[in-house]
């Protein structure tokens, strides 16, 4: 693997967990589930368990691709 190459997978990645996000959003109920949750109206163990563990996997892709991004000054 070339150095070259390391953003754009990085960039894949933030890519990929967007997409599983927006898919599973997409499913069932769960974009009128993420709404209640926002309003602090009570939801499902299961469905907030998969909400946080998929928030997660993005923000450590975002995480992992800032931290290889030039700094700039």
């Amino acid at each position: 693997m070339t150095n070259s190459t390391v953003p754009e997978q990085l960039l894949h990645a933030v890519q990929d967990r967007t997409t599983e996000m927006r898919r599973w959003l997409d499913t069932d109920n769960n974009s009128e589930t993420l709404m209640a949750h926002l309003q602090h109206e009570p939801v499902d163990a299961t469905w907030l368990r998969t909400y946080q563990r998929l928030g997660r996997d993005l923000m450590s892709a975002v995480g992992n691709a800032q931290e290889q991004s030039p700094r700039r000054r």
